[in-house]
């Protein structure tokens, strides 16, 4: 099966298909052996079965799949060796039929667990008033439209509550119809006792009574009264809560425009909503959901401040981050008050990190949307988001169409069934390993959670080395979407079994749908082992862009801020990226030592130096030009993404449409006509031309690329005029292919159209390969003849390779 077909039908990436039966020969390979795995993959159907059909294994809990060896009733598990009872299931005629979980087709299977959560999926806002700027009313006016708008969205059993919060941070009562509301003071830290005394939740929100009947409990009898008081369905509060939003007032705190920040606690209402939902949930797992933050401005009070209020101080950048990371010893403090404070960065960190902690045990994601053109402190709060599994919206103002498109967008309804969101509420993922394989751990937005010690295999399975969230089989995702898309990496270990010709992963995903049931989807994959001779069989299994991805993840991980690890910097992570290609070239290049010509690379390994030189140029990597924020937002988003997407981020595509080539001509043949489609080229100034349009995809980005004859024909007015009705078309197919790659993007793409020579075609110029640079020809005058060079000091793909290949060649 190639690799496409397999992640259609199970949602998983291999960077090996075939391992080596000895662990050394493996660490030869140099490219880690690892999965790319999407829980809610809908590329195809996945067959739902009942709970009758859900059997397992009674020693490792593994479940029955279709690679199991069954003998006279009995199935053998490929996890632990121990042989199970199978039961037999008969028709309604009273005819025997085989298990349909050991039906070959059903690698990937979801079985109903006949359990149902709790509660309805939880949707609380906590709402950012401190606008500022001159048309307040206006921007603040477009921000209430979306959220009314989101309640329409919403499934009607929808728990929902709202705080809102500017100086000072209000807990909004959603029974009262006067727009009572509870107000904790911005810059002050509580805890959960002082929440629970401040709001009446005594104890718990919780009813002791409903909570001894929880599976079986409606909301009434589950949730206390005091606690109904915040958090309600959404069809019985719609009409106060949507007044709640339309008399929302910008906070209008007196504070010097042009010499002071407005005062906001971001931090504290993010805590106190946090600790307000721990009052009314407990630690019992009842549902899960969203804590939606919406943030117009920097955390300049309280908790989780990034910087006072003064103007005149600046925000932190990424080199004072750096030099506060590296510095072994304190610099003794000036007395100049503009100097960067970043001990508060590491404070603040610190905050947030805790408030991930509550939220993951609660099952609930917390999902950021920003509308701000300056930096609100993303690279601080950005835990709350990667260890919930949440989402980041970050945009220059929430007025923007990309803002409210990619907020309505956020609450997509499934395609089988319009009925329910698409997405999956509180869940975990478990990987269960044969014996020759261990779990070093997982890269992406999710959390570790301790391994379940009753079950003994689960110990075995755990490697000693440790990658991303390691130490353990299990992780806590909480809100998983089609897209959320999963690293695990895995140990090779010594195969002593000679007659095993496959090792077997299984991922066990346990979700609450969005009509409430628990579900189990198990997916089941075989790797082959091969004996460590054969290369042909090796080089056929090696997925040389599911290898890019998780080294890429793995070398993100490492930039990820994280206050208790030995910090790497960006040269230094270049650095063992290029150690990497050197090593994987060593091993898997024909050449011979001291030729440099004789260097050769199979189709299967080539393309994989060209993906390493453009994720060195990467903004994951290089962070010039780019602030914290922003850092941390790509960063966020790349953890995200599914292999095509984490793809298009590290090398985006570039499409050409030329002018001399445009329309559709006939076939001398045949006669039928041909209709041209844009040429996808190399992402390469030599692509650069003045009769051609530009179509450029980096995920973030859609831009549109205007040469300076077609613009200045534009600018003319040709494509107004009847007779070159032909032009009107060519300008126009462009925009035609960019709003059909928008229709599926979350969150939506910036589009930028631009000239040649324009101010914002910098965003194009800074993506393509240097191959014509004025380094490489200082002779040649800029804009000479039909040639673009790029005014750069980077080294092109050419003498990238060149180098490797110098650098590979030259060792014995």
């Amino acid at each position: 099966m190639d690799f496409e077909s397999r992640e259609d039908r199970d949602g998983v990436r291999l960077s090996w298909s075939s391992v080596p039966k000895s662990k050394l020969q493996h660490q030869r390979n140099v490219i880690p052996m690892g999965a790319l795995y999407t829980p809610l993959n809908d590329k195809s159907e996945v067959t739902v079965l009942d709970k009758s059909n859900l059997i397992s294994c009674r020693s490792c809990r593994s479940i029955l799949n279709p690679y199991v060896v069954v003998n006279n009733g009995t199935w053998s598990c490929q996890f632990c060796s121990v042989p199970n009872q199978l039961p037999a299931v008969f028709a309604e005629d009273g005819t025997p039929y085989l298990q349909p979980a050991l039906e070959g087709q059903f690698t990937t299977v979801e079985y109903e667990t006949g359990r149902k959560s709790s509660l309805p999926p939880v949707f609380f806002y906590v709402v950012d008033t401190g606008f500022e700027g001159d048309d307040v009313e206006a921007e603040f006016a477009k921000l209430k439209e979306s959220l009314v708008l989101s309640l329409s969205l919403l499934p009607e059993n929808a728990l929902v509550g709202f705080v809102s919060f500017g100086k000072h941070v209000k807990v909004h009562d959603l029974t009262s119809n006067d727009d009572l509301s509870y107000t904790f003071n911005g810059n002050k830290t509580y805890n959960l006792e002082q929440v629970q005394q401040t709001l009446g939740l005594s104890g718990s929100g919780l009813s002791s009574a409903g909570l001894l009947h929880a599976q079986a409990a409606d909301f009434e009898h589950l949730i206390g009264p005091t606690a109904r008081r915040f958090l309600q369905p959404l069809s019985l509060v719609e009409y106060e809560l949507t007044n709640i939003i339309e008399n929302l007032v910008p906070n209008s705190f007196p504070h010097s425009e042009y010499s002071e920040r407005p005062a906001r606690a971001t931090g504290s209402a993010i805590n106190v909503s946090t600790l307000l939902l721990k009052s009314i949930l407990g630690d019992n797992h009842l549902t899960g959901g969203h804590m939606m933050v919406f943030i117009a401005g920097v955390c300049t009070l309280g908790p989780g401040k990034i910087v006072d209020t003064p103007l005149k101080i600046p925000m932190r950048s990424h080199h004072d981050i750096l030099k506060e990371q590296s510095s072994l010893i304190k610099a003794p403090t000036t007395s100049s008050k503009t100097k960067t404070d970043t001990s508060l960065y590491k404070e603040a960190k610190a905050f947030y990190a805790k408030i991930a902690k509550v939220l993951v045990s609660l099952g609930l994601s917390c999902d950021l949307f920003i509308g701000s053109y300056d930096q609100v402190g993303l690279f601080e709060m950005d835990e709350v988001c990667t260890k919930t599994g949440g989402v980041i919206v970050m945009t220059d103002s929430v007025s923007t169409a990309i803002f409210r498109q990619s907020f309505a967008r956020f609450f997509k309804k499934q395609e089988l069934n319009n009925e329910w969101l698409d997405m999956g509420f509180n869940s975990t993922l478990e990987v269960k390993v044969c014996q020759d394989l261990k779990i070093e751990g997982l890269i992406g937005n999710a959390s570790s959670l301790p391994f379940n010690k009753t079950v003994a295999a689960n110990e075995r399975m755990v490697s000693e080395r440790e990658v991303g969230e390691g130490k353990t089989n299990s992780w806590k995702l909480c809100s998983v979407d089609p897209r959320s898309t999963y690293a695990i990496y895995f140990e090779k270990m010594d195969n002593l079994h000679t007659n095993n010709a496959a090792t077997f992963i299984q991922f066990l995903f346990h979700y609450q749908h969005p009509n409430g049931e628990m579900r189990l989807r198990v997916t089941t994959i075989p790797v082959n082992i091969i004996l460590d001779s054969e290369n042909a069989q090796l080089e056929a299994s090696f997925d040389q862009e599911a290898a890019l991805v998780l080294v890429a993840r793995e070398a993100v991980k490492k930039l990820q801020t994280d206050l208790h690890k030995k910090f790497v910097s960006g040269t230094a992570l270049s650095k063992q990226l290029d150690q990497v290609l050197i090593d994987f070239c060593t091993r898997f290049a024909v050449y011979n030592i001291g030729m440099m010509d004789s260097f050769r690379l199979s189709t299967t390994y080539s393309l994989f130096p060209q993906f390493m030189f453009h994720l060195r140029r990467s903004p994951f990597i290089n962070v010039f030009n780019s602030s914290p924020d922003e850092t941390s937002f790509v960063r966020h988003v790349f953890m995200h993404e599914d292999l095509a997407n984490s793809l298009l981020m590290i090398q985006p595509t570039l499409l050409s449409y030329d002018i001399n080539s445009w329309g559709s001509t006939t076939d001398e043949d045949t006669g039928e006509e041909i209709i041209n489609e844009p040429e996808p080229v190399l992402l390469d100034s030599a692509s650069l031309g003045k009769t051609k349009i530009l179509l450029l995809d980096t995920f973030f980005q859609i831009l549109i690329h205007h040469g300076s004859q077609i613009a200045q024909w534009r600018k003319a007015g040709y494509h107004e005029q009847e007779e070159y009705a032909y032009f009107k078309d060519f300008l126009g197919a462009p925009k035609r292919e960019a709003m059909s790659l928008l229709v599926d993007r979350f969150p939506l793409p910036r589009f930028i159209d631009c000239d040649e020579g324009g101010s914002q075609a910098r965003f194009l110029m800074a993506k393509l390969n240097p191959s014509t640079s004025y380094a490489t020809n200082v002779n040649h005058f800029y804009g000479f003849g039909d040639r673009s060079d790029v005014f750069t000091d980077d080294v092109s793909l050419q003498s990238f390779m060149d180098h490797v290949q110098r650098v590979v060649t030259s060792r014995k």
